[in-house]
C-alpha cells in the first residue's frame, strides 16, 4: 500500500509538472511553496523566481483587496469579486491571460495553504477580441453602407423631382447630374462586390499574366480621368513566373491605381503614377509611386481602416485601401506606405510566390 502511495505521489508529480497549466502551493498568507514547470514553459519565470515570493508579485497587487474581499465573504463565488480572470506579464513583456481557480486547502493537515491553478486562455481571448472587432466592423458596415447606397439615390430622385417642377428645364444637365449619382451607386456597389469577394473566396494558385492584367486594369482606371491628364506607366521585370491569386491581385491593384487617381494634384501641371513590378522565385514586389496630393502624417496609420477617407472632400468608398490591406493578408504579405503631403504618395506591396511552396495557413484551390 505504502509502495502504491509513493508510485501514485510519483505519477501524480510528472502529470502535474507536464501540465500545460500553472499549478501553485501556497501557504494561508499566500507565500508561494511550490510551483510546476508550467511557469517557465508558459510565462519564461525559473521556479527559483516565484517560490518564496508571494502570490501577488506575480498576480499584481491589485487581486490582493479582492482575494482578501472573497475570503472574507466565502459563501460568493469567485467570478462575483472579479477574480476569475486575471492579465499576467511573462518575462519577456507581454501580457498573457488565464482563469483562475483557488482552492482552499487550508484545514488540510498536509497542505496548510491554497492551490491556485491558472488556466492559459490566451488563445481564447485573442479569438473573442476578433469577434468584437469583426462585429463592430459588422455594425459599421451595415450604417455605412445603407447610409451610402441611399445618398445617390435620394440625389437622382430629387433631381428627378426638380426636373419636373423645372418649366425651362435644362435636359442635358439634369441627366447628367443624374448620371453622376447613379455612376457613384455603381462603383460603391462594386467596392461592395470586392469586399465580400475577397472576404470569402480561397486563395487560387495560377500562373499571373501581369502585362494583360495591368492594360486592362490601366485603361479602365483612365475611364476615372477623362481628361487625360494622368500618366501611368509600368514597368515588369522577372526571373521567374508568379503564382498567385489573379482576383485578388486585380483587386489590389485596381484599387491602389484607383486611390491614386482620386487623390490627384489638380495644381500640378503632370500628374502620373508609375508602377514598378519586380518578381523573383520567392516574391513578387509591387511599388506605385504617384505625386498626388498625398497624405497627412497623422492619418497614416488610419488609411486601411474600413469605410475611413484621409481627405475630407473625398467622394470615395471608403473600402478601397481596407480591401487591398485585407487581399495582401490573405495572400501571406505586407504593404508599407511612404507619403509627403503635397507631393504624393508610395505604396510598396510584398506578396510571396507560390511558385512550387505551399504557404502555411493559406487556403488555396
Amino acid at each position: 500500500m505504502e509502495e502504491n502511495d509513493k508510485v501514485s505521489a510519483c505519477t501524480f508529480k510528472k502529470l502535474v509538472d507536464r501540465s500545460n497549466d500553472i499549478i501553485l502551493l501556497t501557504n494561508g498568507k499566500f507565500r508561494v511553496e511550490y510551483v510546476n514547470d508550467a511557469v517557465y514553459t508558459v510565462l519564461g519565470y525559473r521556479i527559483e523566481d516565484v517560490v518564496g515570493k508571494s502570490l501577488f508579485q506575480l498576480l499584481g497587487p491589485a487581486k490582493a483587496s479582492i482575494l482578501e474581499s472573497f475570503i472574507a465573504e466565502g459563501d460568493k463565488k469567485i467570478s462575483a469579486n472579479g477574480l476569475t480572470e486575471v492579465a499576467i506579464q511573462s518575462k519577456d513583456g507581454k501580457s498573457i491571460h488565464f482563469d483562475i481557480d483557488l482552492m482552499d486547502m487550508r484545514l488540510d493537515p498536509e497542505v496548510k495553504g491554497w492551490v491556485i491553478t491558472l488556466y492559459n486562455i490566451s488563445k481564447r481571448k485573442r479569438i473573442e477580441e476578433k469577434l468584437l472587432k469583426t462585429n463592430t466592423e459588422l455594425d459599421h458596415f451595415v450604417y455605412r453602407t445603407s447610409h451610402d447606397l441611399r445618398a445617390p439615390l435620394l440625389s437622382a430622385l430629387g433631381l428627378i423631382e426638380l426636373a419636373k417642377r423645372d418649366d425651362e428645364w435644362d435636359k442635358e444637365g439634369y441627366l447628367k447630374m443624374i448620371e453622376a449619382s447613379l455612376n457613384k451607386l455603381d462603383v460603391f456597389i462594386e467596392s461592395i462586390n470586392r469586399f465580400y469577394s475577397n472576404e470569402k473566396l480561397t486563395v487560387r494558385k495560377e500562373v499571373v499574366d501581369f502585362d494583360f492584367m495591368l492594360q486592362n486594369a490601366i485603361t479602365g482606371i483612365k475611364n476615372m480621368d477623362p481628361t487625360g491628364n494622368i500618366d501611368i506607366k509600368y514597368t515588369l521585370g522577372k526571373i521567374s513566373d508568379l503564382y498567385s491569386d489573379p482576383n485578388r491581385l486585380k483587386i489590389i491593384i485596381e484599387n491602389v491605381l484607383s486611390n491614386s487617381v482620386k487623390y490627384s494634384d489638380d495644381e500640378k501641371t503632370a500628374s502620373y503614377v508609375n508602377i514598378d513590378i519586380q518578381i523573383t522565385p520567392d516574391r513578387c514586389k509591387l511599388r506605385f509611386d504617384d505625386n498626388g496630393i498625398g497624405i497627412r502624417k497623422e492619418r497614416l496609420n488610419r488609411i486601411f481602416d474600413i469605410f475611413y477617407r484621409a481627405d475630407e472632400g473625398s467622394q470615395g468608398s471608403g473600402l478601397g485601401l481596407y480591401v487591398v490591406k485585407d487581399a495582401i493578408d490573405k495572400l501571406g504579405g505586407h504593404i508599407e506606405v511612404q507619403s509627403e503631403y503635397g507631393n504624393g504618395s508610395s505604396f510598396i506591396i510584398t506578396i510571396p510566390n507560390f511558385l512550387g511552396a505551399e504557404i502555411a495557413g493559406l487556403k488555396y484551390d
